[in-house]
């Protein structure tokens, strides 16, 4: 991708001052954005510009002016495979990071250009032996209850008791050793358990594929399990059945055709900017640096 030189140059958006420093990690960030787009239609794979990257889409035709990251949305199906073809489709100077690739377990991807510096505050212990380059983030959305379908409240349960399994064990064996009743029998945790795991989160990966389409709402599932705030509520799976493009800086992207309905449920009066810091204020971005020369 060829950028003019007057991307570049610093300006004011929304009385915000986007320096040339921003402009060149958001140049990063829209190559490795249409390199994605490019290996999706490659394997007929959807995806969705969402939360502050479909914001921008539609209040600013780019990015928030204040905000420095892109974040995707893909259904669990398609989601799983490009997890699968993925590792072979982005190589040098690229790299696709998600639990089976680094070191972390974790339950989205990221998209890296090792060209360049993404430092987040929780990985910078880990150095260059962890890839830290600036990312893009690709997040699976799974069927979650809906209110509706009876079955899901079980279904939530079990996809709350199987990310216990990978980040809290202790918590299980002792659930089981004081006779509590869990949603799944006492021989299959048991067994679970041994496993290694980066295999458990395969088995929860499993599961949540094997659930999907049965309920009426999708949502990233880290939010029902966590909690999170407003802007990740989750959604009407219908509101996906058709897609726009909208204009992203010098791209399209794709959003779901009910783009509306989304924002006005996770941001209320969307259209009305509120300048401010993005969510990677504490990460250390550095578009010219490489970040194994940053940690050496």
């Amino acid at each position: 991708m060829n950028f003019e030189p007057s991307f570049f140059r610093e300006e004011t958006r929304c009385d915000f001052l986007v320096t040339e420093k921003r402009k060149k990690i958001w140049a990063v960030e829209l190559q490795m954005l249409e390199k994605f787009d490019q290996v999706c239609k490659k394997y007929q794979l959807s995806y969705y510009a969402y939360y502050g990257t479909l914001l921008g889409a539609v209040r600013h035709q780019g990015f928030i002016p204040w905000d420095d990251d892109i974040d995707l949305v893909m259904f669990r199906d398609d989601y799983e495979k490009f997890q699968a073809i993925a590792p072979e489709e982005f190589k040098e100077p690229y790299f696709f990071q998600n639990s089976y690739t680094d070191r972390l377990l974790w339950p989205f991807s990221k998209i890296r250009d090792s060209r360049t510096t993404g430092a987040e505050p929780q990985f910078r212990s880990l150095g260059a032996s962890f890839h830290q380059g600036i990312f893009i983030d690709i997040f699976p959305f799974d069927s979650v209850e809906d209110g509706v379908t009876p079955q899901f409240s079980t279904i939530s349960q079990i996809q709350n008791l199987l990310w216990a399994a990978i980040t809290n064990p202790e918590a299980i064996v002792t659930a089981l050793e004081n006779g509590h009743q869990l949603y799944l029998s006492t021989n299959f945790l048991l067994d679970l358990l041994k496993n290694e795991p980066k295999q458990r989160f395969k088995i929860f990966e499993s599961f949540n594929l094997s659930c999907f389409g049965q309920s009426q709402k999708v949502n990233y599932i880290m939010s029902e399990i966590c909690k999170e705030g407003d802007n990740y509520r989750s959604v009407n799976k219908s509101w996906f059945a058709n897609t726009v493009y909208l204009p992203f800086e010098h791209l399209r992207i794709p959003a779901p055709a009910e783009y509306d309905k989304i924002l006005t449920q996770c941001y209320g009066d969307y259209r009305q900017p509120i300048p401010g810091g993005s969510s990677h204020e504490e990460i250390f971005l550095d578009p010219d640096t490489p970040y194994r020369s940053y940690f050496s």
